[in-house]
């Protein structure tokens, strides 16, 4: 069970000054930053930011790699049509197991996709933070270098 070591108001800490308290004490654990229905979650080990999501319609893989021209919309919606077959099946994993992708095609769309949602927050002015140590991102492979 995470401990909660660290709380307050985005009004007085931004999120650049609290990722840099963060990495200056070497901390480990997850950051939750809430504004209104928005959350963001800033997993961080050793002091570096590791991963980062949010439960806002952000930045989504498929929209980056089409702007790349990487892939092609209609690939985009026959990947959602086949994955309300697969409930919780993940849309990348499809494209690269699929052959229509490569690994580094989708890391390098999942990594731009992390840190839109890190300056997107680093924005924010007004809101609550708060880091509970040692939590820990599980099942995700593709981390922020």
């Amino acid at each position: 069970m995470a401990t909660q070591v660290l709380s307050g108001s985005l009004a007085y800490f931004g999120l650049a000054q609290i990722l840099r308290m963060l990495q200056n004490s070497r901390a480990t654990g997850c950051l939750q930053l809430e504004r209104g229905d928005q959350r963001a979650w800033i997993y961080v080990e050793d002091g570096q930011s590791m991963f980062a999501r949010t439960n806002v319609s952000a930045l989504k893989i498929g929209e980056i790699l089409v702007k790349r021209g990487e892939l092609p919309p209609e690939a985009i919606e026959f990947v959602l049509a086949i994955q309300q077959d697969s409930p919780g099946a993940r849309i990348g994993r499809m494209l690269v197991d699929n052959d229509v992708l490569t690994e580094a095609q989708m890391r390098e769309a999942m990594l731009t996709v992390q840190r839109h949602v890190i300056l997107s927050a680093m924005r924010w002015k007004r809101g609550m933070f708060r880091f509970g140590s040692e939590e820990r991102i599980i099942g995700e492979d593709i981390r922020l270098p």
